[in-house]
């Protein structure tokens, strides 16, 4: 279950409204409020899937990238069964003291991505550089450069690609915990087609389609 991006986005949710490590509640407590108090009072007839639905839907204008399931390629909750929806949220609401980093590294190893890379040791972005960052990252690169330099930006400063639903949902957690605004996303294919050039490139070792890419277009990637 912990493989799926539907199981991190809920987490997220209940980061959020506890606080996390901004500062401070984004949204009330719905999901992490004890026996859903609310929700039994106005659901009528909905069901735990439509809960769902809803928490992503009240963060899908600020943090459209991991939350506007319309945006996914394949909608998570189609196929999705009340008792499977309630075990989601169950587990959603287990106690979090993850920081940000740590949060999103168990998040990109939960999806597949990479969770290793000595991402620490890149260079340090400067506020005039433009950034790519390589498949596979779901953000973290940039994550650790913006909490740890002043002045940078997830939004402006690192472009992402990303081809999944994994990728584009771990890139949006990213955005999340930063409290960023929506983080600039290109596929694989425009990114071959376009050629931006960037002041650097970043990328972790060992995800087969970031060193396919890198090596297709002779890019100069800096790995962790």
């Amino acid at each position: 279950m912990t493989s799926t991006p539907l199981w991190w986005t809920l987490r997220e949710i209940a980061r959020l409204e506890r606080g996390g490590y901004g500062p401070e509640a984004l949204r009330p407590a719905r999901l992490t409020e004890p026996d859903h108090e609310r929700w039994h009072r106005v659901r009528r007839k909905l069901g735990w899937v439509a809960f769902i639905e809803l928490l992503h839907e009240d963060l899908a204008e600020p943090f459209p990238t991991a939350f506007a399931l319309d945006r996914w390629s394949e909608p998570p909750t189609t196929a999705l069964d009340e008792r499977a929806a309630l075990a989601l949220i169950d587990e959603a609401v287990r106690p979090d003291d993850a920081d940000r980093l740590a949060f999103l590294r168990n998040a990109c190893r939960g999806l597949g991505l990479m969770d290793g890379g000595n991402i620490a040791a890149l260079p340090k972005v400067q506020t005039h550089q433009r950034v790519l960052e390589l498949p596979g990252c779901g953000g973290r690169i940039a994550a650790h450069q913006v909490i740890t330099n002043t002045g940078l930006s997830f939004h402006e400063h690192f472009t992402f690609v990303a081809d999944s639903d994994a990728e584009r949902v771990a890139i949006g957690l990213a955005a999340a915990e930063l409290r960023a605004n929506p983080p600039t996303i290109i596929t694989q294919a425009e990114l071959r087609a376009r050629r931006p050039s960037f002041d650097h490139v970043f990328g972790i070792k060992g995800y087969p389609q970031a060193e396919q890419l890198a090596s297709d277009l002779g890019l100069e990637v800096r790995w962790a």
